[in-house]
């Protein structure tokens, strides 16, 4: 299975978790922000919480659907409440998922007859493949689950110099290639900390994802001169992308002047990412929601701190760095457009 198939196989599991993980999230902020001790905000919470235990086994029943079809959902989404019972959490997950998907896979290409042909779909693929993928989840659980539960406390003993630092990699990373693969490398981290309720990365994610193409629409108003055409008139809605977190907005800025906007960009978006972190800031829900989501984060005013910053460095960075000569050959007919502008 080559990295594309693999990355394919991933988002599908991702983009089938995620309503759960928001629904979860934003019910169990709302419940938060209610108080924690009234009757219907603590139903809140508990719904909440029930949803976001929905993560592991979504992602990698999935995962499993995606490689192997409809054979693969129960496989995989056993797998995946043993994963989370066992304490290997979204990593797990995503292991067992695509384990799931490919014994199904195998078990599918065995010979029968037709009478054991017929129950083959509702009886022997279901059972064959739980028991095959359970055996494997205990085994990788032997090593994973501690793994996993040192890294959580570290996680949440990181203070200072240190969760500043763990800001500035996963805002950076999430800049780097605008919804790429490095994107999602980090996005998977953050998803993994929030199932287990560690809150600060995916706080970092949502600078990380939504300062570059805010700040390179509002670039193109400090120093006109110094964009295309066409980026200008994408400036408005790379800036809704953003706000909606969405990052690939940067991406038409990105192609013109690579070796500028991407280190601006990097840049920019770690030390918001870092600062936001080092003030503490959290977030329950995912960045998928962006901006919009903002009231429900942990410590609200000190992420807004730390974005704005993120703003000021990357435009700062970028208006420096780019010059009118970058854009003097450049003909409106090569530019890349975000959408048709009439």
């Amino acid at each position: 299975m080559n990295f594309n198939k693999m990355k394919r196989h991933l988002m599908t599991g991702v983009s089938y978790m995620i309503p759960a993980v928001v629904a979860g999230g934003l019910l169990l902020s709302l419940g938060i922000v209610l108080g924690e001790d009234g009757l219907i905000a603590g139903k809140l919470i508990e719904v909440g919480v029930y949803s976001l235990k929905l993560m592991v086994p979504l992602i990698a029943g999935f995962i499993a659907y995606s490689i192997a079809d409809k054979p693969g959902i129960t496989v995989g989404l056993v797998g995946g409440v043993m994963a989370r019972e066992l304490g290997t959490g979204y990593i797990g997950g995503i292991l067992i998922g695509f384990f799931a998907g490919w014994i199904v896979n195998q078990i599918k290409k065995i010979p029968m007859n037709k009478t054991l042909a017929v129950i083959k779909p509702i009886m022997i693929i279901p059972v064959l493949g739980v028991a095959a993928t359970a055996v494997v989840m205990y085994i990788v659980a032997i090593p994973l689950a501690p793994a996993m539960t040192g890294l959580e406390n570290w996680l949440i003993s990181l203070k200072g110099a240190n969760i500043v630092l763990l800001g500035f990699i996963i805002g950076a990373m999430m800049a780097f290639d605008m919804g790429g693969p490095v994107n999602k490398i980090a996005l998977a981290f953050c998803y993994a900390t929030l199932a287990e309720g560690i809150y600060h990365p995916m706080a970092a994610a949502w600078i990380g994802i939504m300062t570059a193409p805010i700040s390179l629409a509002l670039a193109t108003f400090i120093a006109p001169k110094k964009f295309t055409k066409g980026e200008k008139a994408n400036a408005i809605p790379a800036a809704l992308m953003g706000s909606l977190g969405i990052s690939e907005g940067a991406i038409p800025y990105a192609v013109t002047t690579p070796f500028k906007v991407i280190p601006a960009i990097t840049i920019g978006s770690g030390v918001g990412a870092g600062l936001a972190l080092l003030l503490g800031a959290e977030s329950m829900i995912p960045c998928a929601i962006g901006i919009w989501g903002l009231p429900l984060l942990t410590n609200p005013l000190q992420w807004i701190i730390g974005f704005v910053a993120g703003i000021a460095i990357t435009t700062l960075l970028v208006t420096t760095l780019r010059k009118e000569s970058d854009i003097a050959n450049i003909n409106e007919e090569d530019e890349v457009e975000m959408f048709s502008i009439t």
